[in-house]
């Protein structure tokens, strides 16, 4: 299977958490916040984890996979806030 398939099913089920729950989501339904933040983590990880295969493994980088790690890493600060918000909601109950 190409994995450019592999990573499009990814980055739908990332734009899925994503969307789902409303604006007050972390106050409403924290896991769904958790739950996003995990899965940019492990993407994190695999992307970081690919790109340092590419230079190790094959002494090249290919433009697309450092544009889809660039895109991976991007998501990272922008999952943050809402994580350490619905933590803290958790933390309150």
């Amino acid at each position: 299977m190409p994995d450019g398939v592999l990573g499009l099913g990814s980055y739908a089920a990332t734009m899925g958490l994503a969307a789902m729950g409303g604006a007050d989501r972390a106050t409403t339904r924290p896991w769904l916040p958790l739950l996003l933040a995990a899965k940019v983590a492990a993407d994190t990880a695999v992307a970081g984890k690919l790109t340092l295969d590419q230079w190790t493994k094959h002494r090249a980088f290919c433009f697309w996979c450092l544009l889809a790690s660039a895109a991976t890493f991007a998501t990272v600060p922008l999952v943050i806030p809402e994580a350490r918000a619905a933590l803290r909601q958790l933390a309150k109950a």
